[in-house]
């Protein structure tokens, strides 16, 4: 997920709404804190039981990104996702080279039968995606669906009976409640981190429609998309980014509120059947002040900050509008016109009343199918042959002066989501010794189990990589 602006709207849904109608939100207010004060406690909880409940439903997630020198440039942003880490600039004379990295991610189980739920940015543009279950198990996983805007994925593996997440189903979250997130930063897997909830779901500034949980709880790369969750060991959020200067946890991290997520998961998992719509333009909330600006009567509606970048037959929204109401149905927050958007079918045609240069106004407007987020399967093979593994390897007579074995130029597909990198040493192929890529292939024509054991060395240090052998794609 790009911090950028140009993610059009979120779709995370607030327990709270800021501003935008005020005479509801004091009153929700109110009633918010009375709950919250109801639920005090005195003292840290102990979060032993809560692991205990939540980590057999955890996953670990493995990716690989592809990447070039155009795509690796720093964001000058404040607000970063928590997937691997952010690569580093290639060389200036490689700007047409795509390179290949390994970045982990968090999730959790939603089903017995395999769907799991995560961030939209773990896993989108991902040649491969693949999911270690708590038995240690490593599954393909399919993207179902993506949705940037509310940063949330689904995916599904072929398994049956597996745990899930105890999810949260009443209350909101509230400022000071103790709350803890599982995930695997920097790839430390089942890392428990706890904390409090510094705010209750906000509008950030500057991002449209976002609705999020801030909290104090230490996230870093690797934490995506894992559980965030109360005392009791229910999931009350799914973690999703930080706000840094300096791209790793400062002390302030966000989390998508459960309800919405699954909302959104809902929605994708039934859009797997069907084109989902899609309503581009950038909006973002009207708040009391923007309601003044504008000359609305009060605040509410959907303001249009962007315009549609392919406007389509009977468009016609422009930056300034603020969306008001669609076929009849009334549009407080961006949440309504995303829920209203998702009720409808591609080619449908809507009337959407706006609030224009100081009058109401109904626009038809039609909607367009929502661009394809899901994983990428048309990318180019790898270069590395597939029967070494995705390894690009040369002999130690081509490196000058270093110890012997098979050394690994590049990694790619098996050998890159299990770890291995340019400049590592191959010494052995399970218990048998390899000196050049003959020896190495010839070790590991002999083996005929999924998976192999490279014996590899990283300066002073060896150790023993598992590498399935065949990754197939899920269906």
């Amino acid at each position: 997920m790009s911090a950028r602006a140009r993610r059009s709207s979120w779709l995370w849904k607030a327990g709270l709404l800021f501003g935008l109608c005020l005479g509801a939100a004091v009153e929700a207010r109110a009633g918010g804190i009375a709950t919250c004060a109801a639920r005090a406690s005195t003292a840290p909880p102990d979060f032993v039981q809560a692991v205990a409940r939540n980590t057999p439903a955890l996953v670990h997630l493995l990716t690989v990104r592809e990447w070039s020198e155009e795509a690796s440039a720093p964001d000058a942003e404040h607000l970063f996702p928590m997937a691997g880490t952010r690569p580093a600039p290639a060389p200036d004379d490689s700007a047409q080279t795509r390179y290949a990295e390994r970045v982990t991610a968090s999730g959790f189980v939603l089903s017995p039968d395999g769907f799991i739920l995560t961030s939209a940015h773990a896993v989108l543009e991902r040649r491969e995606v693949w999911a270690v279950l708590s038995d240690g198990r490593q599954l393909p996983a399919r993207v179902v669906g993506i949705d940037q805007h509310s940063d949330v994925a689904l995916l599904k593996v072929a398994a049956e009976g597996l745990p899930v997440a105890r999810l949260a189903t009443a209350g909101p979250v509230c400022a000071g409640q103790w709350v803890a997130a599982l995930g695997a930063p920097f790839g430390f897997e089942r890392t428990l981190t706890v904390g409090v909830v510094s705010a209750e779901p906000r509008v950030l500034p500057g991002y449209a429609g976002v609705a999020v949980i801030q909290l104090n709880v230490a996230l870093n790369p690797g934490s995506s998309g894992g559980p965030l969750f109360n005392a009791a060991g229910e999931v009350v959020g799914v973690n999703t980014m930080i706000f840094s200067s300096a791209g790793f946890y400062l002390g302030i991290s966000f989390a998508v509120p459960i309800g919405r997520a699954l909302q959104v998961a809902e929605r994708l998992r039934m859009a797997a059947a069907r084109p989902p719509a899609a309503f581009v333009a950038i909006t973002q909330p009207v708040s009391p002040a923007l309601a003044r600006a504008f000359g609305l009567p009060q605040a509410g509606g959907v303001l249009v900050s962007g315009d549609d970048p392919e406007p389509g037959p009977g468009g016609g929204l422009r930056r300034g509008d603020v969306v008001l109401a669609i076929d009849g149905q009334a549009i407080v927050t961006s949440d309504d016109l995303d829920d209203a958007v998702a009720a409808r079918a591609p080619g449908t045609t809507m009337r959407v009343a706006v609030w224009r240069a100081g009058r109401r106004e109904t626009l038809r407007v039609k909607l367009r199918a929502a661009r394809s987020e899901a994983l990428t399967s048309d990318a180019a093979p790898d270069s590395a042959p597939a029967h070494r593994l995705g390894l690009l390897l040369v002999p130690a007579a081509r490196a000058a002066q270093l110890p012997p074995g098979v050394y690994v130029e590049s990694a790619s597909g098996a050998a890159l989501l299990a770890g291995l990198d340019g400049g590592d040493r191959i010494v052995a192929v399970n218990a048998t010794p390899v000196a050049s890529p003959a020896e190495f292939d010839a070790a590991l024509a002999g083996l005929t189990a999924d998976t192999v054991a490279l014996l590899v060395m990283r300066g002073p240090m060896s150790l023993y990589v598992p590498v399935m052998r065949v990754l197939t794609r899920p269906q």
